[in-house]
């Protein structure tokens, strides 16, 4: 007897227990009102058990809002609710917004339901749902959503067309997001009403999707001067990076016509010296509008050529410079001064070592040209180029915050990673091809093409997300058209960077200088030259211009002219000029140019760096599809 009592007890408390924990919803009524003016009145009634575990204190009804249509741009429906009321009363509730649409939270944080039953009733107003096809008119409403993380014993959906509207054919679907389950019967199809209701209970997760279609004529269709501006408000992203890019384009073109527009140039002529009081590293800075790795080797070129330093180079230990006593004796330009005193005494080796060493000198150097030269010989307009920069700034990060609900927020950080990585690869390969064409050296070469070997990874890493995304039938174009407005507006600030800079018009003259000075440098021609009565060719002359060849790109030119020289001074014992110590003498093979030119601008270089977004009534639709949807739970 004591065991039949306890074994009543034990089956009494696994029906019982289970029984009271499980909370449902045990009836979901979506009673939908089509009007003639296209919009929605919607009453949904759901009855839920609430056993105090998820609902405690009401229930919460997420109701989406953004859509992705089927050419992948972005719809948004309105959505206004009426009334929320408990039991037959009013009830609080309160909006919040999700990423694609409104939660009504209903209830109060302080007061807990009573378990049991209870029966809500939420009314709403909703547009833009009605899909509107060529033959017909259609409602393609998915009814309790696919969000809900409560089972529904049944749900039901109660369709009501304005007079006169024939329903023409019709379609439920149920199961999760894009089954096209048939577990539902249809109730009323005729004349303008249409009923249906689920067959089994829709577990956590699973929905029930209808479709009613009917003649067109009956609900008026919106007018093109409406759709356009439901677009724009749809699409602010995608009008905002469109309205950028003409913005931006217009802002920079205007600029270049006040401030970029270079005086006309004059007529260039062989000259036989550079510019009075510029020295190699100004012709370089102006004619490049900025300083650089081989205007650096250039300037100590030519303190050494004015007998300021001893450049050594020591093979396979790279190059060092010495400062010497002759500067009291030198007449130097305020950069090339600035750099002398900039130098620490002694030998200094161009090694990464010494990095702090040779950046301050450079810093030095680099400083003085500024000064000398800019805003006097050419403009930079940076300010102009800055206020642009911000603007395109401005334009993508609008566009990329309207497009973040369309395109995700992780593949917003999918696209800053891509641009980091491809910045990277692209500055990394861009070198690495300049030197593949322009290195002298073997070794040169073989190392750019080891570099360009080196990226192929990586590359393929900056493919993966959108291969990824192709794979995976992404047909979003948000994350495409966000990343092609990017490159697009990047390309514009980098065109723009070069095409602001401009010379005034007195740099406009030295440039004009310059340029025939590197004529007479460059030209190979002796005949061209011999009727402007050049002077005569010694090695001294070639030693005092070395450095402005070597600033103008023009050094193993110059060493050329000088082959017949410079082989003679060598047979006569001349090993080399006296500010240079080091393997290559003068030569004739233009080795002594080529090796000094690069091999120092290339030493200067790493000394100065520091380590370091259908139709469904014809059955082609699915559970989850349609207007409405969203899903719910307790709270």
């Amino acid at each position: 007897m004591r065991r039949l009592l306890a074994f009543a007890i034990g089956l009494f408390l696994a029906i019982a227990v289970p029984a009271q924990a499980e909370e449902r919803i045990t009836s979901f009524v979506s009673d939908v009102t089509v009007n003639a003016d296209a919009s929605l009145l919607v009453r949904e009634t759901i009855v839920v058990a609430a056993e105090g575990r998820k609902i405690k204190r009401g229930i919460l009804r997420d109701f989406p809002t953004t859509y992705t249509d089927r050419t992948g741009q972005r719809v948004r429906v309105g959505f206004a609710v009426e009334s929320v009321s408990r039991d037959g009363r009013a009830e609080p509730y309160v909006l919040e917004d999700l990423s694609n649409g409104t939660r009504i939270r209903i209830g109060e944080k302080n007061v807990l339901l009573e378990p049991g039953l209870h029966r809500y009733e939420i009314s709403y107003r909703t547009t833009r749902q009605i899909g509107f096809f060529t033959d017909f008119d259609e409602l393609y409403w998915n009814v309790t959503g696919n969000g809900w993380t409560l089972p529904i014993l049944e749900a039901r959906a109660i369709i009501q067309l304005p007079t006169g509207a024939q329903i023409s054919r019709q379609a439920f679907y149920t199961g999760v997001a894009g089954a096209t389950g048939t577990d539902a019967a249809v109730l009323d199809a005729r004349g303008n009403h249409f009923e249906a209701v689920t067959t089994r209970t829709l577990s956590p997760g699973e929905g029930f999707t209808v479709a009613v279609a009917w003649q067109k004529g009956i609900v008026t269709a919106p007018e093109t001067s409406q759709e356009l501006g439901w677009w724009m408000s749809d699409n602010a992203g995608f009008f905002v990076l469109g309205l950028g890019l003409v913005t931006v384009g217009l802002y920079f073109v205007m600029v270049w016509n006040r401030v970029g527009r270079d005086p006309a140039k004059g007529t260039i002529i062989p000259i036989f010296s550079p510019p009075k009081a510029m020295g190699p590293a100004a012709v370089r800075f102006v004619r490049t509008y900025g300083a650089d790795d081989r205007g650096f080797a250039a300037a100590l070129v030519g303190l050494a050529v004015k007998g300021c330093l001893r450049i050594s180079d020591d093979g396979d230990d790279g190059f060092a410079i010495t400062k010497t006593e002759g500067m009291a004796g030198a007449t130097l330009t305020a950069p090339e001064r600035a750099l002398f005193l900039a130098l620490p005494p002694g030998k200094t080796e161009l090694r990464q070592s010494n990095h702090v060493a040779v950046r301050a000198a450079r810093n030095a150097l680099e400083t003085a040209l500024a000064d000398e030269y800019e805003e006097t010989l050419f403009r930079r307009n940076l300010m102009w180029f800055a206020a642009g920069l911000a603007l395109s700034l401005i334009f993508l990060l609008g566009g990329a915050l309207l497009l973040a609900d369309q395109s995700g927020g992780a593949e917003l950080v999918a696209l800053g990673w891509m641009a980091v990585w491809w910045g990277i690869v692209i500055s990394i390969g861009w070198a690495a091809i300049r030197g593949l064409f322009t290195a002298r050296k073997l070794w040169g070469k073989i190392s750019s093409l080891a570099g360009l070997l080196f990226l192929i990874p990586f590359i393929g890493g900056g493919l993966a997300v959108p291969i990824s995304m192709f794979l995976n039938g992404d047909e979003s174009p948000a994350l495409y058209v966000l990343a092609g407005a990017a490159v697009l507006m990047g390309l514009l600030n980098v065109l723009f960077y070069h095409l602001l800079r401009a010379p005034t018009v007195q740099g406009r003259q030295i440039l004009d200088q310059i340029e025939g000075f590197r004529l007479y440098l460059s030209t190979a021609e002796e005949d061209r030259l011999n009727v402007l009565h050049p002077p005569e060719k010694t090695p001294e002359l070639f030693e005092r211009y070395l450095p402005y060849a070597m600033a103008l790109d023009c050094a193993n030119a110059w060493n050329a002219k000088f082959a017949a020289v410079l082989a003679a001074a060598a047979a006569a014992g001349a090993a080399g000029p006296a500010w240079y110590v080091g393997r290559h003498g003068w030569g004739g093979d233009g080795g002594f140019a080529e090796n000094l030119g690069e091999g120092l601008a290339t030493s200067a270089a790493a000394a100065s760096t520091a380590p370091g977004r259908i139709s469904g009534s014809g059955g082609g639709g699915s559970s989850g599809g349609g207007g409405g949807g969203g899903g719910g739970s307790g709270w």
